[in-house]
């Protein structure tokens, strides 16, 4: 049995798809119904539990009734901005939750691995790159610190307790059943729906900053991998380990669709928070046999696809 919070999202959904592909028996939890076309074909294969996370008795209980071998944590506030504007939520449900869930696998007393979805934001802006997972961390947002707070409570209760711990940080994701009308969040998935729609999408800086960007389907095979050939106590960065320009992005976009770039000068609150250039060192997971598929362009490609498919 295999449990993922945040299991409607863009990350379990997908997750949960592969999964239950490969027939294995899989419990999502969603905070509420607003994303079930994300499980749509495959929604009779699986167990939804619909519930508030920050409901730390309800989320100890669902663990305990369900007894699983492995729990994905990815529900969580997922935004810089949301975490500033809801700083003590925030907390509760990106750091407590995680609390609450291993300490329901320590009481359960059965062997259960535990895989927090993090994110390459708890290193904050790094003094050389690529980023690994030995780079010191100095987060600049209220959500990294949470996210990496949560990280050292894997640690630790893999230390004390011995509980099967792992985490895997993400960098920047993008792709099918992500969010895409929200400027603040899935920022590559929102240019390319504005693109989709014929409009003109902001870009910073004349796009001459990079990140290192994946496409779903990769981050997919990473958590598969990281499942069952982690190490307990371990922490995976999940990314291509190659640069991403963002004039490249305006120009594929372009290409692709009939939206056109507009460059603009990005806004003093970003400045603030912003953690610069990134690109990640990913050879702690290859070592496990997983490597990247998807380019960007042929991720732009596929998730235009899916815009049409769903008439989006």
């Amino acid at each position: 049995m295999i449990l993922i919070t945040g299991g409607l999202g863009f990350l379990g959904s997908n997750l949960a798809e592969s999964l239950v592909a490969k027939d294995n028996s899989v419990v999502l939890v969603s905070r509420s119904e607003q994303k079930k076309q994300n499980i749509s074909g495959f929604e009779n294969k699986v167990i939804v539990e619909y519930g508030d996370i920050t409901n730390f008795d309800w989320l100890q209980n669902i663990v305990f009734r369900h007894r699983p071998d492995v729990i994905f944590h990815f529900a969580g506030q997922l935004t810089s901005y949301e975490s500033f504007e809801r700083p003590f939520y925030d907390v509760d449900v990106n750091t407590k939750s995680t609390l609450a869930i291993l300490e329901a696998i320590r009481k359960l007393g059965k062997q259960c691995r535990f895989i927090l979805g993090s994110t390459f934001w708890v290193v904050g802006r790094p003094e050389k790159l690529p980023i690994n997972e030995e780079t010191p961390c100095q987060p600049r947002n209220i959500y990294a610190a949470d996210r990496l707070t949560s990280e050292h409570y894997c640690k630790i209760y893999q230390a004390v307790f011995n509980t099967d711990a792992l985490i895997m940080r993400l960098t920047n994701t993008f792709g099918i059943k992500e969010q895409f009308k929200n400027p603040k969040k899935a920022a590559l998935n929102n240019l390319l729906y504005k693109g989709y729609k014929g409009e003109t999408f902001p870009i910073y800086s004349k796009g001459m900053f990079f990140k290192d960007y994946i496409y779903i389907s990769d981050v997919v095979s990473a958590a598969e991998t990281i499942m069952g050939k982690g190490k307990a106590g371990e922490c995976y960065f999940v990314g291509t380990g190659k640069e991403t320009w963002f004039y490249d992005i305006a120009k594929w976009i372009e290409e692709l669709t009939a939206g056109k770039v507009v460059y603009v000068e990005a806004p003093d609150y970003h400045k603030r928070i912003d953690i610069g250039n990134i690109v990640i060192d990913n050879r702690k997971l290859i070592s496990l046999g997983w490597d990247w598929k998807v380019s960007v362009k042929e991720g732009l490609e596929k998730t235009l696809d899916y815009y049409h498919k769903i008439g989006a």
